[in-house]
């Protein structure tokens, strides 16, 4: 009996010991595959490639709904229906736990990225592999696709996010508001930059002091939007090859800073969402999507705004459009995107690359951007297609050509695609908030409140290359 009791409890603790391991392997990711470089022999066709098996695709679904998972489902299902040798698992899961699931080794193959995530889970996770050996192999035409979105996911010149779509900054515009006042407007072409301060001035209406309406409301604490006067006037805020950041040396780049500045404080241009941070001038305009009715050209930043804007405009009955963001004197277009990337880490390489280039094919990005909660294409050949345009929605007759109505002058919106994090973060937009209201408050003048970020900026982007 004794030595039956042994036995029993020496095969007890082996089977604890095994289910241990299983779940440390398992649920805690301690046996992590090894590494994926992405290196591919460029002699290889997609034949050759091992495009078979299941991988997991990670999702952030931010709203929740059924309606935002349906295109990224459609490219799932169109990718199997092509490699029918394959399966992809799809799954939701908010953004916020990307980094303890990176950790664990439990993430997606394929998982969402924006370009301020990728930079920071391959600068300091060490999680992404670099997918630009594959693009040859699987015959990817380079030559169709807007360079500003990719630029945003190339990370020490290597392509490791896979762009959704093209980001360019436009404006929505208050059609109701231009008609009344006479206003002539084509909304085909991105308006000077003086012709529009003009038009913005005469919409202007200031009485006893107070705000009543404004020309134009921007977020212009917002990096897509800033860089656009930083540039706008031929200066270059910012060297990524001389790691320099120059504001205050650059006559050019103060020129734009002293317009936009001007600009709020001549009251025709609503400084959107930092209001309250403002004691200087005062406005009878309310924050928020309420200030539709009591500003013409607003901030529009992407297509995934259009429910939100396009239902508060329909509420109160104003004729609504979209429209270029103004041309400056140097005219750029700041461009953001959002896509995919491959976890190093994945036991498939080829078939998670597949999947995630599948984004940059015309059978992907039709799959993607023909259903609720799909965007703007990548590829400039499905430009003029109508597919994309207010899919499912009431405004089918919008001008949605304004979103890549200036494709060769984008320049990337994502500071981390210039420069480190650390320098991102000196004009992160709480930073930026606060500089431009010490400006309007009167506790700094323009030059010196830039002149302490330029000069921080410069001294941190030293300490990290030495």
């Amino acid at each position: 009996m004794k030595t039956t009791n042994i036995r029993l409890s020496a095969i007890f603790r082996a089977t604890l010991l095994a289910l241990a391991i299983v779940l440390c392997i398992g649920v805690f990711g301690c046996a992590k595959a090894p590494i994926q470089y992405g290196e591919v022999d460029q002699t290889k066709t997609e034949e050759d490639l091992n495009i078979r098996g299941t991988i997991k695709f990670t999702v952030n679904n931010e709203s929740g709904t059924a309606d935002e998972a349906m295109a990224p489902r459609n490219v799932v299902n169109k990718f199997m229906e092509k490699y029918t040798s394959t399966k992809v698992v799809y799954e939701e899961a908010n953004r916020t736990t990307y980094p303890a699931r990176i950790s664990a080794g439990d993430i997606g193959d394929v998982f969402w990225v924006d370009g301020i995530d990728a930079n920071n889970y391959q600068q300091n996770h060490n999680a992404l592999m670099p997918l630009d050996a594959y693009f040859k192999p699987l015959n990817i035409d380079m030559g169709d696709i807007y360079t500003g979105a990719l630029d945003i996911g190339k990370i020490g010149g290597r392509q490791y996010m896979i762009p959704r779509k093209i980001g360019e900054q436009i404006l929505i515009y208050n059609q109701t508001m231009l008609q009344a006042a006479g206003i002539d407007f084509d909304n085909t072409v991105a308006t000077s930059w003086e012709d529009f301060k003009n038009i913005c001035k005469q919409l202007t209406v200031i009485e006893d002091g107070k705000i009543q309406q404004s020309g134009a409301a921007f977020k212009i604490w917002w990096h897509p939007i800033w860089q656009m006067f930083f540039r706008g006037f031929g200066g270059e805020w910012i060297n990524s090859k001389e790691h320099t950041v120059t504001i205050t040396d650059s006559n050019e780049v103060m020129q734009g800073v002293n317009e936009l500045v001007a600009a709020v404080q001549e009251g025709w241009l609503y400084p959107e969402d930092m209001t309250g941070n403002i004691n200087a001038i005062s406005y009878a305009i309310p924050d928020g999507d309420s200030n539709i009715s009591g500003v013409c050209f607003k901030t529009f930043g992407a297509m995934t705004w259009l429910t939100r804007l396009g239902n508060a405009y329909d509420r109160l009955k104003i004729d609504w459009d979209f429209c270029p963001f103004p041309a400056f004197p140097t005219h750029t277009v700041s461009t953001g995107a959002t896509g995919y990337v491959v976890y190093n880490r994945t036991t498939n390489p080829d078939t998670a690359a597949a999947f995630a280039l599948f984004f940059l094919t015309p059978e992907g990005q039709t799959a993607y951007h023909s259903q609720k909660g799909g965007n703007v294409p990548v590829l400039k050949s499905l430009a003029d297609e109508d597919f994309w345009k207010g899919v499912g929605t009431p405004w089918e007759d919008k001008n949605y050509m304004a979103f890549v109505s200036y494709t060769d002058k984008t320049k990337p919106s994502d500071i981390a695609a210039q420069a480190p994090m650390e320098i991102a973060e000196i004009f992160s937009n709480n930073n930026m908030i606060n500089t431009f209201a010490r400006i309007f408050n009167g506790q700094a003048d323009a030059q010196t409140a830039f002149e302490k970020m330029q000069t921080q900026a410069n001294e941190k982007w030293k300490t990290i290359l030495s």
